[in-house]
């Protein structure tokens, strides 16, 4: 394949304009990454890879999504606890935790390519993470610390974290200026990914995932084989060996 100088230039003119916030709707330069495939590749194989980055288009736009590692374009651990405001990086890993958990409800069919429900429930997605959570809490510790091995997650401080938390606070009118309760911090965490484009949630009741997360989940994330194994994982009862079981085995 060969570029000529117009080509390399329109795709660095391109990536550019994604950069301050990772999305162009102007019609030229997304007909010009559509129809040029000298310029797709310019994006897609060279300052993808390079930048660590994803670009791609979707419903008239064109997206630039940092990669997991990326450093430069990503949010750091501070400025994502700031956006959800959150307080330290316990409760960021329990947003992760928590953002997975709402992934494996959608993703958890041998199709991953079709999410298998249209939405689900603000207080369904609290129960399965509680329910996780008391399997955690009641799983042997060895088990424990061999799947935190495997996945990389902190589960046990994942765990003592929420169960801390009382389900929701009945004296607020709106939950989602609540601190310290279930339901308050799944609305801050889902605010964020609002804001993101990722999912929409209606009347802090109900989730949906929008198309750019639906894209991203498909076409990137399921090539990690640890996200796909922990997707698989959440999204059906923990597999554990309750800690007072292996006593009476004993």
């Amino acid at each position: 394949m060969e570029w000529n100088q117009e080509d390399v230039r329109m795709a660095f003119r391109i990536f550019l304009q994604l950069l301050p916030t990772g999305r162009i709707e102007d019609q030229e330069l997304l007909y010009q990454y559509e129809q040029n495939p000298n310029i797709r590749f310019i994006l897609e194989e060279i300052m993808e890879k390079e930048s660590d980055v994803k670009i791609f288009s979707m419903g008239g736009f064109l997206y630039l999504s940092p990669g997991v590692n990326n450093r430069y374009f990503g949010y750091s651990n501070e400025q994502l606890r700031t956006l959800m405001k959150l307080e330290n990086n316990s409760e960021l890993y329990l947003a992760y935790f928590a953002m997975l958990c709402l992934l494996a409800q959608f993703y958890n069919s041998d199709d991953q390519a079709l999410t298998s429900r249209q939405f689900i429930p603000l207080e369904e997605l609290e129960a399965i993470m509680t329910g996780h959570v008391s399997e955690i809490e009641a799983a042997q510790a060895e088990q424990i610390e061999a799947l935190e091995e495997a996945l990389q997650v902190n589960l046990s401080s994942v765990a003592a974290l929420w169960a801390e938390l009382p389900a929701f606070n009945e004296t607020l009118r709106h939950q989602r200026r609540g601190r310290n309760n279930r339901i308050s911090f799944l609305l801050r965490v889902l605010s964020f990914l609002e804001n993101e484009g990722l999912v929409q949630v209606l009347n802090d009741s109900e989730i949906r995932l929008l198309p750019k997360l639906e894209h991203l989940v498909v076409k990137y994330y399921f090539h990690s084989q640890r996200k796909d194994y922990l997707l698989q994982l959440l999204a059906q009862p923990l597999d554990f060996v309750a800690a007072d079981q292996r006593e009476e085995d004993l």
